[in-house]
This record gives structure tokens, sequence and C-alpha cells, in this order.
């Protein structure tokens, strides 16, 4: 806990200096100093021996309000919001379980971006969201700790999402309280991945380094016209990796009996799994109809390098007849799904909700891969993510984002574009 503190502190200095919307930031004048205490609660319960399932977690954050005068068009558009960066260690440590399983406590740095819906001179209320890395001291071993199959790998992604109301405390404090759903994942770089999933709430308070006028916030937004309108068109590649479900469950389950609980791989079983490269390419045509908004649709292709390994593991876990009556193995599968994009700046949050017409994964039978909990074989996909665009570099582009099925991650994909 004391490093934790000492690198936000180091954070806050230099952050102090940035100029993440104007000249003012740099003389704190709408800069924000938070603290909070948040508890949240295991929803998923995976763990059979598992007794308890809540946990607190600690933060320290540091924001900026972009103030009226500065003319910034998105700040006004969303209604001067507070973008920041925040801290936090989520004390799930302190899970208790039947057996000798231990958790460790997860250590965070994230973006966050906060909006007021309804502002009143002494009260707020709105939605926020979270997103950033986290570090597991404690990954999954076989061996020492074969219990903790949730996360098996140092470095995740963290996705929060929520609403807040809070209470304007004279010209500078601010107390008040969120209730949230966060989500900490691997996104399948390595198995088992379980992931965390809880829904909590918080109560925070948070210092000005400048009085608070309520007055300079409610003034009617301006039409924004100063942004590129139309159709634009973007090409996209990208890249990941992907560990296999199914190679897992060849060592996690009866094959003879799949609806038997799974077992702990051993730790020769658990080195074997490899990480495969996946690869795809994306034709996106958008709409961009507001200043902050771009709407439209786009085609999907994906590789996967693994096809081989997968018809292996099937036979194993389906068997030979099964897998003969499938539609076959194809590396190759199309996608198609409706885009949407929101903008701050040269930031964009990308999402994706998309449909397969074509793909050939093996054995798509809904009611065995259910068992073995096989979730990436449906017909439909989604991915979220971030991207930070490049105007002088002919509106090039690099991405992050998470590719999934039925909220389930396939994998963390890295890449570049070009909007056209």
């Amino acid at each position: 806990m004391k490093r934790f503190v000492v690198v936000f502190i180091v954070l806050a200095g230099v952050l102090s200096f940035l100029n993440p919307a104007d000249a003012q930031v740099r003389k704190g004048s709408n800069m924000i100093v938070s603290g909070q205490g948040w508890y949240g609660y295991d929803v998923e319960k995976l763990h059979p021996n598992q007794t308890t399932f809540g946990y607190m977690t600690y933060e320290l954050g540091l924001g900026f309000q972009t103030e009226p005068e500065s003319g910034n068009m998105y700040a006004q558009q969303f209604g001067y919001p507070v973008i920041g960066v925040g801290m936090s260690v989520a004390r799930m440590g302190h899970f208790q379980f039947s057996d000798h399983t231990k958790f460790p406590d997860l250590y965070t740095i994230y973006g966050s971006f906060e909006r007021s819906l309804l502002r009143r001179e002494h009260f707020s209320l709105g939605y926020l969201f979270d997103f950033g890395g986290t570090y597991n001291p404690g990954k999954y071993d076989p061996v020492k700790n074969p219990g903790n199959n949730w996360l098996s790998a140092p470095f995740m992604a963290y996705f929060g999402v929520g609403a807040f109301a809070k209470f304007h405390v004279g010209k500078r404090w601010e107390v008040g309280a969120d209730f949230m759903f966060r989500h900490y994942s691997n996104g399948r770089l390595a198995l088992p991945n379980e992931a965390i999933n809880a829904l909590g709430g918080g109560i925070f308070a948070r210092y000005r380094l400048s009085d608070y006028e309520y007055a300079k916030y409610m003034g009617k937004p301006q039409k924004a016209t100063d942004f590129r309108k139309g159709m634009q068109y973007m090409i996209t590649f990208g890249t990941g990796f992907h560990t296999c479900q199914a190679e897992w469950n060849t060592y996690a389950y009866d094959h003879s009996d799949p609806s038997k609980p799974a077992r702990v791989p051993t730790k020769e079983e658990a080195a074997g799994l490899k990480a495969y490269p996946k690869f795809s390419l994306s034709f996106d045509a958008m709409y961009r109809y507001a200043l902050r908004y771009a709407t439209g649709i786009g085609i999907d292709m994906f590789y996967s390098s693994n096809m081989k390994e997968l018809e292996a593991a099937d036979r194993i876990l389906y068997g030979d007849a099964a897998v003969d009556a499938s539609p076959g193995y194809d590396p190759i599968s199309v996608g198609v799904a409706v885009v949407q994009e929101v903008y701050w700046k040269n930031f964009a949050v990308h999402v994706a909700i998309g449909a397969y017409p074509y793909r050939h994964k093996g054995v798509n039978d809904k009611e065995l891969n259910e068992k073995i909990d096989d979730r990436e074989r449906g017909w439909h996909y989604e991915k979220a993510g971030i991207r930070y665009y490049f105007p002088k570099l002919a509106d090039t582009y690099l991405g992050f984002a998470i590719k999934s099925h039925s909220i389930k991650a396939e994998y963390l994909e890295f890449s570049v574009g070009i909007r056209l």
C-alpha cells in the first residue's frame, strides 16, 4: 500500500504539468484530487471452495475538468466532463477458501471519463467509464496454487462502467457515491482465464484546486460545425495472440463424461499450451453526423492459425463422429458488424457488434459446447476498444481492442489503420 501511495504522488506531479484541455490545467485551476473506497462482490462465484465473495478497493485519482472559456467544443458537447487518471488496489487477497487456494491483490492504473447528465448548483448525477491495465502478482500455478483458476497472466485489461451521484460542499469539496460493474481479464493471452466480474458501490471525496462556479457550466451548447461531416472509410489491420480453450479442455474435462466437474491440468499439461497468433482485416463505412458520433457497418475478416490443433482437440473432446459431421476447420472467418465511434478530439471509442455469415470452426453444437464452457463457436461476436488518430499522418491511427463471444474474451487486438 505504501508503494501505491508513493507512485500515485509521483504520477500526480507529472500530470500536473500536462495539458489535456487548455492552459488553465497547467496552473491547476481545474484540477481535482480524489480518494475512494469501493466494495465489490464477485458475481460469478466461480470457485467451488470459495467462502467469501466481497472485497474492498482503495483508489486515488487525479482529474481535469475543461473550463467553458477554453473554447473546447468536445468538452462543451459532452457537458464539460471530468477526464482523469486513477490508481487502485483491489484487496482480493482477502477472499477466503475452504482449501489452500490463494488469490492476490490486483493493482490497476486506468483512465476515467465522468459526465454529468443532470447538474444542479449543489448536486450532479451522471455516468462514468474506466479503462486501463492491471498487474496481477499471484498468477495461476498448477502446483503451488492450482485453485486460482481466474487469472493466469501477470498483466490484464480492466474495464468499468457505472453511474454516480455527487454533492458539491462549498466551492471546492465534493462527496458522492457510485455503482459500477468492473471486469478484469487477460484476454485469453493465457489459460485459465475465468476472469473477474464484480458489481459494487463506493463512496468518494474530492477536492478542487479552484472554486466550482456552477453558473458557467450551464450555458446552452453551441452547434458544432468544425468537423468532417459525411462518409468516412476505415481500413484496419489487427493482430493478437490467443490460447485455445479447446486444448485446455482436453486436460480439464473427463472425455467420457464432460458433465463431470473440471479438474486442474498438471504443470506439464499447462506448460504445453501455446498462444497462437490471430489476424484481422476490417473495412468500415461510417457516417459522421455529429462532432461526437459516427455510425456505420463493417466487414471483418479473421484468420486463426491453430485450426489443426483445434481439430485434434475436438476429436478428443467430442469424438470422431461429431468432428466428421461438422462443417470443417477453415482458418478464415467473415463477419458483418454494426460499428459506432465516439470522439474526443483525436481519441475514439470504437465498438462493433457483429455476426458471422461464414465461419467453420469445427463442432458447433450449443448443447455440447456448453458442457465444457466453449462459448467461442457461436454466430455472433463483439469488439470494443480505443483508437488514436493522427490527422497529420494521412489520418492513420493506432488501436487496441478486446474481441469476445458472449462477453467471453477471444483475444486482445492491437491494430493500425487509415481513415479515408
